[in-house]
């Protein structure tokens, strides 16, 4: 986890290579798990979901393994990672591992997949799917000047199955207890991700705002809002809580919504339910002191959401729907309910200025001083072609760097702003400022202090010391 993961790869060429490559210590390991998982189940079709970019690569070398040992297996390919960065895929060497991909949420298109290889459907009628066409009804044998082929996207419309029926999330043979609880951080938030284990759940489909600019609000996994019902989730949870004996879960929404977390919270308190729960939300005015104690008694022990820049000019450029001393009350009233605050927060948006900076910094450093917020991470501004920005540049000052071709993934794209900051530069004091923050150092410091490796003058924060101590003191 870190200010940002990695760049598209617009070619497939890094991948080949690697691929091609001598097994790692590592490599040798997941061949002979793969071996063992297939002489276990002995499967017709596997499904690999790749949810980041950094599990691409070992995905396809299970798929390596799987092929060579069985190539009459079915192989597809899913998850987060693809639905973002292969939509515009035309790579047909992807094929030589894999026999499909499909994007979005994947319950429908699995079930008319599955239908195909049944022989109860025509590949006409696959749903949101990738395939390799090859131009020869009788394939070339490899070596032998075999054309790699073209690859299609095939997508018969069908309705999504809806998110109330998709059924219970299920850990069945996975050794729950062998898995590794890592503590890799200080970060408090950062902590709970990787130290213990959590049962994964979803309260919502989709984001209920949708329109925050940095944010990818064209795709489905975002755009498409849909609830369950408080009952239904109560019932998965005691479902999953049967299963894996583990009563701690993390919902894992874009942006949980406040009224189905009411509901729920209720639901779980009448039920006498008793779990420990944590996820993230949009710090909305919704969320009153009594509805953050609400969620404490169901079990809430942490909340994480995007204050992003903390400063109500960007804030209304990128349409968050919150300000600052809103989001100063929200967190308090977390705080107070005795919830764990995280905040998100970003740096280097289009027109964001060296003034911008501080002023955001300023405001962080009270946040953290009146007990709104007890973790934080600042992430780099990454524009991607999927969200507000890349979609119209031209409204937020900026001007995209055009891509090389590209056969593979797309993601994230340059860009140039006029304003010419050194967001880098400003980046590691931002860094240093909010890990001494978490541990209550300097937080009486003048927020330039941070700076001090840059040249120049930095300029003051034209943020009052004491502007959300008074925000909190005023009635909501």
């Amino acid at each position: 986890y870190a200010e940002s993961l990695a760049s598209s790869q617009p070619t497939f060429e890094p991948m080949a290579a690697a691929l091609a490559a001598p097994f790692t210590l590592v490599d040798e390991i997941l061949h002979t798990l793969t071996l063992a998982t297939l002489s276990q189940h002995k499967p017709d079709l596997v499904l690999l979901s790749v949810p980041f970019p950094g599990a691409l690569y070992a995905a396809l070398r299970i798929a390596q393994t799987i092929k060579a040992q069985n190539p009459h297996i079915t192989i597809a390919l899913g998850g987060g990672f693809v639905n973002t960065e292969l939509r515009e895929l035309a790579e047909p060497r992807l094929f030589d591992l894999v026999d499909f991909v499909t994007l979005d949420s994947g319950e429908r298109p699995l079930l008319a997949l599955m239908e195909y290889l049944q022989r109860k459907r025509s590949k006409q009628r696959l749903v949101r799917t990738f395939v390799r066409e090859s131009p020869h009804p009788n394939p070339l044998p490899e070596g032998e000047g075999a054309d790699a082929g073209t690859v299609r996207y095939i997508n018969f419309v069908e309705p999504e199955v809806p998110f109330e029926e998709v059924g219970t999330p299920t850990w069945d043979g996975l050794p729950l207890d062998r898995y590794l609880s890592l503590l890799d951080m200080l970060n408090p938030m950062h902590r709970l991700w990787s130290d213990g284990r959590w049962n994964k759940l979803t309260v919502a489909h989709g984001c209920y705002w949708k329109k925050c600019s940095f944010c990818d609000v064209s795709l489905d996994y975002i755009s498409r809002y849909e609830t369950a019902s408080a009952a239904t989730l109560a019932d998965r949870i005691e479902t999953i809580v049967s299963e894996t004996g583990q009563t701690g879960f993390h919902f894992v929404d874009e942006a949980a919504p406040p009224k189905a977390l009411k509901a729920l919270a209720d639901e779980l308190i009448s039920r006498q339910l008793p779990i420990s729960w944590w996820g993230n939300i949009r710090f909305e005015k919704t969320f009153t002191p009594e509805l953050c104690q609400l969620l404490a008694d169901s079990g809430c022990i942490a909340m994480s959401g995007g204050l992003e820049v903390a400063s109500d000019r960007l804030l209304t450029l990128m349409k968050k729907g919150v300000t600052v001393e809103q989001v100063a009350r929200v967190t308090k009233g977390f705080s107070d309910a005795g919830i764990l605050v995280h905040a998100y927060l970003m740096y280097g948006f289009p027109t964001q200025t060296v003034q911008d900076t501080v002023d955001a910094l300023e405001y962080v450093r009270q946040l953290f001083e009146n007990g709104c917020i007890q973790s934080g991470f600042f992430h780099r501004f990454s524009c991607t072609v999927h969200s507000p920005v890349g979609l119209d540049p031209a409204a937020y000052g900026i001007e995209l760097i055009p891509l090389p071709p590209v056969t593979f993934a797309k993601n994230d794209i340059g860009f140039i702003d006029p304003s010419g900051v050194d967001h880098d530069a400003l980046g590691v004091g931002l860094r240093k400022a909010i890990y001494n923050y978490m541990h209550g150092i300097g937080l009486d410091e003048d927020v330039r202090a941070w700076f001090s490796h840059l040249p120049g003058k930095v300029p003051k924060p034209t943020v009052g010391r004491n502007r959300i101590a008074k925000a909190l003191a005023q009635p909501a």
